[in-house]
């Protein structure tokens, strides 16, 4: 009788959820900021070792890169349906208010990471810093053409500069993360986009 060949498995299945792992991750790079996360952070965090992130995820800039995509398609995603609002002050008003809902959603953090990443010496080094400056700066455009539409419909005046109402808008915005790393509270920020708001060009 032919003896039957034993074959052993490729290797031991991942014993967690990939998904729900960088979730966790990417929180870790909220509250710490990339610069102060280390790798021990991350693997006390999902409750795994170092071999299983490395397998997973790559080293420490790799998983920043999956965890920024994650974030820019989860928690910030608002930026971008916020542009497809009715008038260009309720664009503003869903994108700067949820800013402020997000941005004090924790009880510590460093402010919103892609725009506190996008300062990051260590991030420029290995080359991400440059691909999150590009997309805020295409956010930024993507509002002006935004605002360009809104003159052209009669939402806002036509002596309105919608390049320099769209650079306006993402200034607030970058200084409502810098204000939230330094402490502000959700009452204050929202006192902060009422003021915006209330000043915004009329018709």
């Amino acid at each position: 009788m032919e003896a039957k060949k034993l074959t052993k498995p490729l290797g031991r299945p991942r014993k967690f959820d990939k998904e729900i792992a960088l979730e966790k991750a990417m929180q870790v790079f909220r509250r710490k900021g990339y610069e102060a996360t280390s790798i021990t952070d991350i693997t006390k965090e999902l409750g795994i070792n170092r071999p299983s992130v490395y397998s997973a995820f790559g080293n420490k800039e790799e998983l920043f890169a999956k965890a920024l995509v994650k974030y820019i398609e989860g928690p910030i995603a608002y930026l971008n349906e916020a542009l497809s609002e009715k008038t260009s002050r309720e664009v503003v008003r869903k994108m700067l208010m949820q800013s402020v809902d997000l941005l004090t959603s924790l009880d510590s953090t460093k402010g919103c990471l892609v725009i506190q990443s996008s300062v990051s010496s260590e991030l420029e080094a290995v080359g991400i810093q440059q691909k999150i400056v590009e997309s805020l700066n295409q956010h930024e455009e993507d509002l002006k053409e935004r605002f360009k539409l809104a003159i052209k419909e009669g939402d806002l005046p036509e002596t309105c500069n919608a390049g320099l109402l769209a650079k306006y808008v993402t200034t607030v915005h970058k200084g409502l993360s810098i204000q939230a790393a330094n402490g502000a509270n959700r009452e204050t920020l929202y006192g902060v986009v009422e003021i915006v708001i209330e000043g915004w060009p009329g018709r």
